[in-house]
This record gives C-alpha cells, structure tokens and sequence, in this order.
C-alpha cells in the first residue's frame, strides 16, 4: 500500500458515516480528532526508525495544511492551527498508545479529552475497540 492509498483509507475509515450518525456531531473538529486518532494506530504500529514513518507523516501534515489553506485560512492562521494539531497529534500517539489495554474508564477519559460530547460513551469506546483490535492496515508496504 503506498502513501497516498494508506491516507485515503485512513481518511474513509474515519468519516465513517455511523460514527457522525451515532455518536459525534458532524464538525470540522471532531472530524480532524477522530482522523488524527485512526492514525494514531498506523503510527504507533511502525517504528520512528522507519523510514517510512517521517515520510508519511510529512504527506500527512501537508495535506491538512493544503486542505485548511483550501479552506480559506491565511499563512498566520495556518501555522497557528499546524501548531494546534502537530500539538494534539503526539497527545493521541501518547494516549491511544495502549488503547485497547485500557479500563473503560481510562477510556472514557481520553476520549472526553478530545471531544466535547459524546453520544452512546460506551457504544463509541466498543467501536474504538474493534478499531484498534483489527490489524487491518499493511504498515510495511508504504
């Protein structure tokens, strides 16, 4: 799988309909929070060593600028959000690290973190936890 499809499929797998339907409101917001923690599992199953690892993580970060640039945003607001999210990005890679080992309450914590409200807590923690479970990405084909 190379970079660009490893995105898309991250991208879908987090715009997952039922999600926005089920359990979040459907902003920009929690979009890029729940975007940012699905790639969470991608990067903390490669190695920093990796060389791939700098590389996607660069394609990354220059797609969501070019998408907020798209958006409308100008140079001094872009860097200030870049900041924001690269600040958020390692938060997640520190806290869904070992999600899958987690109390649900541990659980519950992480996610109110990130996100104001939450419809069905322990329905949403079920669905992250199938996520996580599943090694449904090839890590060594970027």
């Amino acid at each position: 799988m190379n970079i660009e499809n490893l995105y898309n499929k991250t991208l879908t797998d987090s715009r997952n309909p039922n999600i926005f339907k089920n359990y979040l409101s459907d902003d920009l917001s929690n979009k890029l929070m729940l975007f940012l923690i699905f790639l969470s599992k991608i990067f903390n199953n490669m190695s920093r060593y990796d060389k791939n690892y700098q590389i996607f993580f660069d394609y990354i970060f220059n797609r969501i600028e070019t998408d907020l640039r798209e958006l409308g945003y100008g140079d001094m607001s872009v860097n200030k959000k870049m900041k924001i999210i690269v600040t958020k990005f390692y938060s997640i890679l520190i806290d869904f690290k070992n999600y899958s080992n987690l109390t649900t309450i541990q659980k519950t914590d992480i996610l109110m973190k990130y996100f104001s409200k939450i419809e069905k807590k322990d329905d949403f923690i079920e669905f992250l936890n199938k996520y996580f479970a599943v090694d449904n990405v090839e890590y060594n084909d970027i």
